[in-house]
């Protein structure tokens, strides 16, 4: 498999607009990810719709079940945002076969895996194949904590993406990988001071 590489250091807001396909989705992306106005910065053209999104080990979301969970945080949430250190752009598009990933994609039809196509393309013919990986830490505070505590959780993602043309690239797969203890801990000595204090 052949692949251009392209990194990017720092903030997904300092990403060029020169940048690289992959890397300007991850500028578009995040915001979106990290807002908590979902009317506004709507996440889910970004995905395809039964895209898996696997946290750890736990078993895959489809997308189309995630996303709405996403657009509830504003509920408890004052503050979400991903702090990107390093970034990854891997160009697969030289690449003809079909990409394997952690989540099973059965091909559509038999005629479409012998022609070497991607498994569960998008609709018309697929041009772009990126892998964008990043690095980051997300903040997280909450709405009912006093202190408007930052809890910080170091992350690695990856996403797997697909695309006729660069404009309309989607998450076909997305991976995270995070301790999710600090936020669990933090928000359940919330809400269980929150409780004592009503009772």
């Amino acid at each position: 498999m052949e692949g251009t590489v392209l990194v990017h250091h720092g903030p997904y807001e300092s990403i060029p607009e020169a940048a690289s396909p992959g890397l300007k989705f991850l500028r578009r992306f995040l915001p979106a990810l990290d807002s908590l106005n979902p009317d506004v910065d709507r996440i889910t053209p970004f995905f395809t719709p039964g895209a898996p999104i696997l946290i750890g080990s736990s078993p895959p979301t489809a997308a189309s079940q995630a996303v709405p969970l996403l657009e509830v945080r504003s509920q408890h949430l004052a503050q979400f945002h991903h702090h990107v250190h390093l970034a990854w752009d891997i160009d697969l598009g030289k690449d003809k076969g079909p990409v394997y990933t952690s989540y099973s994609r059965a091909a559509p039809d038999e005629e479409t895996a012998q022609r070497g196509q991607l498994y569960a393309p998008l609709a018309g013919e697929i041009q772009m194949k990126r892998t964008v990986m990043f690095e980051a830490t997300s903040e997280t505070i909450f709405k009912t904590d006093p202190d408007q505590f930052a809890v910080r959780v170091r992350e690695f993602n990856i996403l797997d993406l697909e695309g006729s043309e660069e404009s309309d690239l989607q998450i076909v797969e997305m991976r995270i990988y995070l301790d999710q203890r600090p936020i669990q801990a933090h928000a359940a000595a919330l809400f269980g001071i929150s409780a004592y204090a009503g009772s």
